[in-house]
């Protein structure tokens, strides 16, 4: 057995690390009108996210000013207000939701040891964005993981569903480096 290096491949997820550096709100403009979403930590978001089963109408509910109002418009048809809620998520987290999602169900399944990880390592949900709690998640879910692991983790995280795969059929590319770091 050959000693581990220590490293590991962090798959590169993050769109807009801004969302990393603090909380900041959304706007979402629907049926006319604009409902905000303030500026809000990290378990602010997983109090929602971390629900079971998720409701993306939960997002709506509990994190936008007037939530019910947006909900129950009439203009604004209720397929159309599910995917503005994982158009948010992906906003919000700084990754596609799906990838969102996973990783919170991650945390919330192995919360024993990634939440005490984290507490541990000084990562406190109420006050960093969720963003960075999730690129800290990541890390720290990589690192405890057995190497040989790490590749098929990395593939079914960034696996889109169904519905999406045609919209980032442009964005799949693989570039060399994650290539190489398959093994082959």
């Amino acid at each position: 057995m050959q000693p581990d290096s220590g490293r590991i491949a962090v798959p590169k997820l993050t769109g807009d690390p801004v969302w990393a550096l603090k909380p900041w709100p959304v706007v979402i403009s629907a049926g006319g009108r604009d409902y905000e979403i303030p500026a809000l930590p990290a378990a602010d978001w997983l109090a929602v996210l971390m629900t079971d089963p998720f409701d993306p109408d939960d997002v709506i509910l509990s994190l936008v000013k007037d939530g019910r109002e947006l909900l129950f418009t009439e203009s604004v048809a209720a397929d159309d207000l599910e995917h503005v809620c994982l158009d948010v998520i992906s906003t919000v987290s700084a990754r596609p939701w799906w990838v969102t999602l996973r990783l919170v169900t991650l945390a919330r399944s192995s919360w024993s040891i990634l939440g005490a990880e984290l507490t541990l390592k000084g990562v406190r949900a109420d006050q960093v964005p969720l963003a960075a709690w999730l690129d800290a998640l990541l890390l720290l879910a990589l690192r405890t993981m057995d190497s040989k692991d790490v590749t098929m983790f990395t593939l079914k995280l960034e696996e889109p569903p169904p519905e999406e795969i045609e919209s980032v059929a442009g964005e799949m590319e693989m570039s060399a480096d994650n290539f190489l770091s398959l093994g082959f």
